[in-house]
């Protein structure tokens, strides 16, 4: 009970002991009446007058000595350790606009003297309530409800003063795009200078000085944006104290206590297992998860910094129609049927084939079965603009087109080949290769070009951007005695007699061959699908596939690649030959010749360039709203769990079930629940999936066919057609080279 109006309390109906102004007696510590589990606090009791807040406070205190009461103990408050500033003074904030308290219109002294009036209005109208709380400073470190020091600090008792005296304090420079530095919270753990040098291998961040002088600084004592730092984040992520901490991207940083949620990073094909942070409706940051399936406890910059990409402030809020030369915006019934009339009078006028859906492979596996459902029942084609042939999958003669091997297969084998592979984008990855390096496995980097000094674990050969090097390796095999009786070895082997052998690629050759186990690592938006057929006859050659530890490992371009490949949306871009009429859920397809297409349609989270020519725009949602699966470059399927409600009217298959609606095909769903559970009975190779475990076993080679080999480029990479992932791609800095 808070009492309000300053008066006295009437403490007669209390049969409980009373202090000499006849007010509630309690005990100070443990806030107990005389009467053994009634408890009292605040203006009530002890002759104490004060103020409301103060009150707040005391029923706050008292919560936890109840609560060890109803347990079968009383417990006394005790007062928490905290860390308090005195050097804070006006010229702290002298970089800060001064500006003053809000005030509510109300009665003014001669108004209100005669009568009993609420003196105050209405309050704060909304706009001066928002620059209110805009004027507050914020204080208190960021860090709070996570610091390993405070919580330690408060479990032992500490009594800091016992060893009060000097202060190294340490001028910095703080200008990180996404991460806050002070060194003067940090206690020389060295978590974040082992993690950036003997996990993540970029070595950005090194202790300085000796003894009481020490201090953690980057490379070369530059600011941390130019000391090589790959934006990785996880220095941030082990450090027990506030010294590193994220840059949010929230207006206004104040320390909360968030809610969690475990669920899958969608930024890139590897899977990543994220804890999610958030505060209401607001993203706040996200963390590694230390149990993550794939990734270990450690991520890469997208995954830590691009969370929150989908719910920045240029998102679309409402769906939009072409009049004239304008988008305009209207309702979502308005929208929906524009959409959907569109490409029935094109079907009308140009007939079957004539219509089609694109599907983003950012989109989980429930949002692609619905779309796709929906683009089936009107006799529209689906396909993905985001999608190279797998030149594996033909050589090899596989039944499913899927990585034959899985990433962590790469920390057991013995000799790892890794052909033009752009580290910025599957980190993750590299980190594995890395490890497998420090494990004993001999690892051969192929054209590492400018990333070379990433490399230094490995034997790196600077090659031409061709074809010939594999073919080199190819001629090197069979020079050593690797022979086939597949189909076209004949024409494989005729087309390889003009090569010629250096020392280099024969050494590489020799090491694969003789190898108990050996992987090719390769991304398959970045090589060439000639390149790519190479590898795969490579490996064929050496008789390096089909079995666990030796073989391939197909990096795919996004999160959800694999599934859209599962669930029979494989086609790429010449899919559009012949469409007229085109819905495009969540790309942007530059590059793509949509001029013509007599009707456009978009579902995407921002008015992407696609969005500017489309005919009717819809806003779509992205992970962070999203139930459902994703599958992982190494088929293993992964939970996404929504950690927001993104606020739009409709999520992504809602989208398609309205469409699908108006075209009188009802679709039976209330959730997307009920979406796994159809998807699961009508796709075979998910009916018995088991969450976080690898789908189908190691693909076994089928009729292997060689064919000859051709001049291609080694590096033909294909831009991501997905708007939102290269903006959180674009958003990581290029980390900064060093010159003499």
């Amino acid at each position: 009970m808070i009492l309000a109006i300053g008066q006295a309390v009437d403490a007669s109906a209390f049969d409980v002991e009373k202090t000499k102004k006849n007010a509630i007696a309690y005990d100070t510590e443990t806030f107990m009446t005389s009467m053994p589990g009634v408890f009292a606090g605040g203006d009530c009791g002890n002759d104490k007058i004060s103020i409301a807040i103060e009150s707040i406070a005391d029923a706050k205190k008292v919560s936890g000595v109840i609560d060890s009461y109803l347990n079968g103990e009383v417990i006394k408050y005790e007062t928490p350790y905290v860390v308090e500033r005195t050097d804070v003074t006006e010229k702290t904030f002298e970089d800060r606009e001064r500006l003053c308290r809000e005030k509510a219109d109300q009665l003014n002294a001669a108004q209100r003297k005669d009568n009993f009036s609420e003196v105050v209005y209405d309050g704060l109208t909304e706009e001066q309530a928002v620059r209110e709380a805009n004027r507050c400073l914020e204080c208190g470190c960021h860090d709070y409800f996570e610091c390993k020091l405070i919580e330690l600090s408060r479990m032992y008792d500490v009594e800091p003063e016992r060893f009060a005296g000097e202060k190294n304090l340490v001028e910095f420079e703080d200008d990180h795009p996404f991460i806050v530095r002070d060194p003067n919270k940090c206690i020389l753990c060295g978590r974040c200078v082992r993690v950036c040098d003997e996990v993540m291998g970029v070595g950005a961040l090194g202790l300085v000085h000796r003894g009481f002088d020490t201090v953690v600084k980057p490379t070369l004592e530059k600011p941390l944006a130019e000391s090589g730092c790959e934006s990785c984040g996880q220095c941030v992520t082990c450090c027990p104290t506030g010294a590193l901490q994220e840059r949010l991207s929230i207006k206004k940083e104040v320390p909360v206590d968030t809610d969690h949620t475990i669920t899958t990073c969608a930024n890139c094909s590897v899977g990543c297992t994220l804890d999610v942070e958030s505060y209401g409706h607001m993203l706040y940051k996200a963390v590694p998860d230390t149990e993550g399936v794939v990734n270990a406890g450690i991520c890469c910059g997208k995954g830590k910094w691009g969370f929150d990409a989908a719910v920045k402030e240029d998102k679309l809020e409402s769906p939009l129609i072409r009049d004239g030369k304008e988008l305009v915006p209207t309702d979502y019934h308005n929208a929906l049927v524009r959409m959907a009339k569109g490409l029935e009078f094109t079907k009308v006028r140009n007939g079957e084939g004539s219509i089609a859906v694109s599907i983003s492979d950012r989109y989980t596996n429930e949002e692609a079965y619905a779309i796709k459902k929906f683009a089936d029942a009107i006799g529209a084609k689906t396909f993905t603009f985001n999608r190279r042939k797998s030149g594996v999958a033909e050589v090899l003669g596989l039944e499913r087109e899927a990585s034959p091997n899985t990433i962590d297969e790469l920390l057991s084998t013995n000799v790892i080949i890794v052909p033009g592979f752009i580290k910025n984008r599957n980190p993750v990855i590299w980190n594995k290769i890395k490890q497998a390096a420090e494990a004993g496995a001999d690892v051969y980097v192929i054209n590492a070009g400018e990333a070379a000094d990433s490399w230094a674990f490995a034997d790196v050969i600077e090659a031409e951007d061709s074809t010939a090097v594999l073919k080199c390796i190819a001629k090197a095999l069979i020079e050593a005695g690797c022979e086939s009786d597949a189909e076209g070895f004949a024409e494989f082997r005729k087309s390889l007699d003009g090569v010629k052998t250096d020392e280099q690629c024969a050494e590489l050759a020799k090491a694969y061959a003789e190898a108990k186990k050996a992987m090719i690592v390769y991304q398959q938006n970045v090589l060439s699908e000639e390149a790519a057929m190479l590898i795969a006859e490579i490996a064929a050659l050496s008789g390096h596939i089909g079995k666990p530890r030796d073989g391939i490992l197909e990096v795919k371009p996004k999160n959800n690649s694999q599934g859209l490949v599962d669930l029979g949306i494989t086609d790429g871009a010449e899919a559009l030959d012949g469409v007229k009429g085109l819905i495009v859920f969540g790309e942007d397809p530059d590059g793509a010749d949509l001029s013509g297409l007599e009707f456009l349609g978009v579902v995407d989270i921002y008015l992407t360039e696609t969005a500017k020519k489309a005919d009717v725009v819809i806003p779509g949602t992205g992970a962070e709203s999203a139930l459902g699966t994703f599958t992982n470059t190494e088929r293993r399927m992964m939970q996404v769990v929504p950690s927001i409600d993104e606020g739009d009217a409709l999520l992504n298959w809602e989208i398609a079930a309205e469409l699908a609606h108006i075209f009188e095909e009802e679709f039976p769903y209330v959730e997307e629940l009920d979406i796994s559970d159809e998807m699961n009975s009508t796709t075979p190779l998910y009916r018995d999936a088991v969450m976080d475990e690898v789908l189908g076993g190691v693909p076994v080679p089928g009729e292997v066919k060689f064919r000859a080999a051709g001049d291609a480029k080694l590096i033909d990479e294909l831009a991501c057609t997905d708007a939102l992932m290269n903006r959180v791609a674009a958003a990581i800095p290029t980390p900064a080279k060093f010159t003499e």
